[in-house]
């Protein structure tokens, strides 16, 4: 809960919201580090790979002095493809896989014309006001801050009855005895060693036995506070799990572009070519 709500759900809202928005280069880019580090805990396949690319690309950027870095870090907010996103998932939305290009070429034209057309907008779109006042917000921080509170309690009621059907799946009987995917666990149960309830440090061949300097760290690993000093303020098993991590969706992404294309498959550069010779007098603008 601790990671969730200090961690994943404050960098979920945050990323695009505070640090794309506002042009704050520095923290979006460390905000893209952590969301790779989410999306490869819950096996988001794609999604583990593309930050990386960004990455990559920053990192070069970066080492090579390229002029496009400061033109990122002074224009951020520039480089914002919501506009197109939002467009294809309408169309998607609006199209069907039986549709010829020609019937969604024309789709996105009507798509396009209705959002700029005053006269539609107003009446088919609900113009309320969705604003929520400042006395519900109110009533809602405390819904919200008793049920925490119930939560945590009984979490702390709980405390070492959590049961490991196997490896990676977990019964947690403060949410009602359901079986949790480790995937949706703090990232110290996604590597090869877990924290030891029984422990107070999980550092190797730790000989303290006092807990008065242990420090829990976000991922979930425990360490004293020495311990921690002599690994460089690094947790060791996560840092060598990421490590590993990113070599393997690394191989696996340059197999992937090296692939070569199965017979029944077209470049994708002769089929934007065939497009603009059948539709030269198409305006899809």
């Amino acid at each position: 809960m601790i990671d969730l709500l200090d961690n994943s759900l404050p960098l979920t809202l945050d990323i695009y919201i505070k640090l794309f928005r506002c042009g704050f280069f520095e923290g979006y880019l460390e905000s893209i580090v952590k969301i790779w580090i989410l999306f490869q805990r819950l096996h988001r396949y794609n999604y583990n790979k593309a930050p990386l690319i960004f990455l990559s690309d920053v990192f070069y950027w970066t080492l090579n002095n390229h002029p496009i870095l400061d033109i990122l870090k002074d224009n951020l907010p520039i480089f914002n493809d919501y506009f197109v996103e939002n467009f294809h998932s309408s169309l998607r939305y609006q199209t069907a896989e039986s549709n010829t290009d020609k019937q969604i070429i024309q789709k996105a034209k009507t798509i396009d014309i209705e959002r700029n057309d005053n006269r539609f907008k107003n009446t088919f779109v609900n113009t309320r006001n969705v604003n929520i006042s400042k006395v519900k917000l109110i009533s809602l921080e405390k819904k919200v801050s008793l049920f925490l509170l119930s939560l945590f309690d009984k979490i702390y009621h709980n405390i070492g009855k959590s049961n490991n059907s196997n490896n990676n799946i977990f019964e947690l009987p403060s949410f009602n005895n359901r079986n949790i995917d480790v995937m949706l666990l703090p990232l110290a149960w996604s590597t090869s060693n877990l924290p030891d309830i029984d422990k107070f440090c999980d550092a190797e061949n730790c000989l303290l036995s006092n807990s008065s300097s242990n420090i829990i760290l976000i991922c979930g690993h425990s360490y004293h506070k020495e311990c921690l000093n002599l690994l460089n303020e690094k947790c060791k098993y996560c840092f060598n799990y990421l490590s590993e991590s990113i070599k393997t969706n690394i191989t696996t992404l340059n197999k992937r572009l090296s692939k070569p294309l199965k017979d029944n498959e077209i470049p994708e550069f002769l089929e934007e070519k065939g497009l603009d010779e059948d539709y030269d007098d198409e305006n899809i603008d």
